[in-house]
């Protein structure tokens, strides 16, 4: 007899457009500053260049986040443009984060 040959039940290729976060938050010798971040942020926005980045946060505040999210829009980006008009405004408040 020879042993049956199962189709895996999960595809383990590599998706694309999803890749492992680059060296954004990686403390390097030569330390950039949030220009640096920022230009670089609206040049990958131009060509939608987008990674995965999980964060650990209270249920409440995912639920907020999902409610505005919905009530904002699909087209005009939902939660994640949300999340990331916070993130980009706060790293604008506090540049010295980067010093």
């Amino acid at each position: 007899m020879t042993k049956r040959e199962f189709k895996k039940a999960v595809d383990t290729e590599k998706i694309s457009g999803l890749s492992q976060p680059k060296s954004f938050m990686r403390n390097e010798e030569d330390s950039k500053h949030w220009d640096d971040y920022s230009e670089a942020i609206a040049k990958e926005q131009e060509n939608y260049e987008q990674v995965l980045y999980s964060v650990a946060v209270e249920p409440s505040l995912k639920e907020a986040i999902q409610v505005a999210g919905k009530n904002r829009g699909r087209v005009k980006g939902g939660a994640k443009s949300i999340v990331r008009d916070a993130m980009t405004s706060y790293f604008k408040k506090h540049p010295e984060l980067f010093d």
